[in-house]
């Protein structure tokens, strides 16, 4: 991935019950990476059948974009708030974003 465009998605899991808000605050998170440099897209789906599972599609510029934002004070970025809902850690899968509709 060294160079260009970096993505991943990342699978979350809240404690029973708590989908929604965990889904709710990453919403606010996403609207933290609005301004974040290098972030191309930052969107928060669900799926029908896991009811506490909450995936993020990120794609960022570069790896040096991503990894600011990873490092950026956690209160800043909003994830303290949602760090509390999660059932275990995430799941990543690295991905390196070739084009289509909505990456220019």
């Amino acid at each position: 991935m060294s160079g260009g465009r970096v993505g991943r998605y990342v699978r979350m899991v809240a404690v029973e019950g708590q989908g929604r808000a965990l889904a709710e605050g990453l919403l606010r998170v996403a609207e933290g990476m609005r301004d974040a440099p290098g972030c191309e897209l930052y969107v928060v789906n669900r799926t029908p059948d896991e009811d506490d599972a909450v995936w993020i599609t990120e794609v960022w510029s570069d790896e040096a974009a991503s990894d600011a934002a990873l490092n950026r004070d956690l209160g800043e970025a909003g994830l303290g708030s949602v760090l509390g809902l999660l059932a275990g850690p995430p799941e990543f899968i690295e991905l390196s974003p070739m084009g289509g509709p909505g990456l220019s």
